[in-house]
């Protein structure tokens, strides 16, 4: 399976902003400009995640219609008419977090309506350093559930709500440390597609060492993307320079290739 290269844009206030360690947080922008900005940037797919417990549905059709890529909501989702209301305006899926624990039973019934693929389930870890193991967060970090990553994934696994997952370490979210490669070598037993999130940085080693876990698909970026010169395509670059999969990337040439190696012209 391709590699996929994935913004998130968090925001509150309908304004784009970003954390450092789901804290400190700061405006970057206007959504919409952003997205004009991002929409000539190669990305494959990106992420809205809502920090208000409110969703301003007026303001998600003000953007959707610029995106002609797939893309996900996740914020203040806590029923099935919510979630009819997100798919309607044009949302390709929905991410979960808080619902997971709070009412599973309601994500059950959405995969019986919407489908498994439909569904993406956001899981905020960190590392306990007494015993070493990572525990689940949710409501932005704010909340401990005392309940550890494996058991998490091992419940939506056993109750198959999910097309996948993403994985974020609040510790790393906004450092540039790169990924947590040991937190996601733990996921490596599980057949369940991960996309990583926080910590990512234009690092070829750790980028390679995530990708090579084998049900990794997809690498999430927002400070990188938003605060340095780097953009989805040079992400892109390490990935086709290590013979690793992923949707298109341009070449210094101006041309367009494939993972299967094919050259086009742009």
């Amino acid at each position: 399976m391709k590699k996929r290269i994935i913004p998130i844009f968090t925001y509150k206030n309908n304004i784009l902003v970003k954390s450092i360690k789901y804290s400190n947080y700061r405006n970057v922008n206007s959504i919409v400009p952003m997205i004009k900005l991002f929409n000539k940037r190669n990305i494959d797919e990106i992420i809205f995640l809502n920090l208000e417990d409110n969703i301003n549905f007026k303001f998600l059709e003000t953007f959707v219609n610029e995106i002609d890529y797939p893309i996900t909501y996740g914020g203040g989702i806590n029923d099935i008419d919510t979630m009819k209301k997100i798919f309607n305006i044009g949302f390709d899926k929905i991410c979960l977090n808080s619902l997971v624990y709070n009412n599973l039973s309601i994500i059950i019934d959405a995969k019986q309506i919407f489908g498994r693929q439909s569904i993406t389930i956001n899981i905020d870890v960190k590392k306990n350093l007494i015993d070493n193991e990572y525990y689940c967060y949710y409501n932005n970090g704010k909340y401990n559930t005392n309940i550890k990553l494996e058991d998490h994934i091992n419940n939506i696994i056993k109750n198959d709500i999910a097309g996948e997952i993403i994985i974020s370490n609040i510790d790393n979210d906004g450092t540039f440390n790169g990924f947590d490669t040991n937190l996601y070598k733990l996921t490596e037993k599980y057949n369940i597609r991960i996309l990583a999130n926080c910590g990512g940085n234009y690092d070829e080693k750790n980028i390679i060492d995530i990708v090579n876990i084998n049900n990794i698909k997809g690498l999430c970026f927002s400070s990188l993307f938003l605060f340095k010169q780097y953009t989805p395509n040079d992400i892109k670059e390490i990935l086709f320079k290590n013979n690793k999969k992923c949707i298109n990337y341009f070449s210094n040439k101006n041309q367009v290739i494939s993972s299967s190696g094919n050259l086009g012209s742009l």
